[in-house]
């Protein structure tokens, strides 16, 4: 059932994608002055100047940067699910913050059986550029790692929100939990990130 929610919402947010993009480029082609200020809008800005290419790149990037209103967010760009169940939650990177490592090469994940507090690191995740820590968002204990991603490190860019989850940790203690930020919150935080 999951499986079927994460295509679904992967189809709609690449039809999102294809027509913002070809209404853009349409829009170009007959109104740069327009398609330049949609161009400054969007919440993933550069500091280069803006060209024909980089207001594609944006858009294409907002459709990448989409947050699924089901998880809850951490300012460490980590996806948590299953929290309002409060028993086993999975954790994950954001889209967000698979794009801004760019290829990622290598995932160490802790032991099944480990003890986690939150806000402590429990991983790394290294990629082409650098090498970034796991938080836990959470206090408990790991229950089950995903050995797919450990020999496929590409499942964080390819589906961070699906195949590419980490760890399924059981809850032992809900201290911390209104750090977590909504859908909402988290895409104000990414904007605000990004613009700083």
């Amino acid at each position: 059932m999951n499986l079927i929610k994460t295509i679904c919402q992967y189809a709609i947010r690449s039809a999102i994608a294809l027509v913002l993009t070809t209404t853009l480029f349409v829009t170009n082609l007959f109104w740069p002055a327009a398609s330049e200020a949609i161009a400054q809008a969007l919440p993933v800005q550069t500091n280069q100047p803006q060209t024909n290419q980089s207001w594609l790149t944006g858009i294409l990037q907002l459709a990448l940067l989409s947050v699924p209103s089901n998880l809850k967010y951490t300012k460490e760009h980590e996806w948590v699910a299953g929290l309002e169940d409060g028993l086993i939650v999975s954790v994950g990177i954001t889209n967000y913050a698979s794009n801004q490592l760019g290829d990622v090469v290598y995932v160490q994940l802790p032991e099944v059986g480990a003890t986690v507090e939150n806000g402590d690191p429990i991983g790394e995740i290294e990629s082409t550029k650098s090498v970034s820590d796991i938080f836990a968002p959470v206090t408990g204990e790991v229950v089950e790692v995903n050995e797919e991603v450990v020999d496929d490190p590409s499942l964080v860019n390819s589906d961070p929100y699906g195949e590419g989850w980490l760890v399924k940790i059981k809850v032992t203690s809900k201290s911390g939990s209104d750090d977590f930020l909504s859908d909402q919150q988290y895409s104000e935080y990414i904007k605000n990130s990004s613009e700083a």
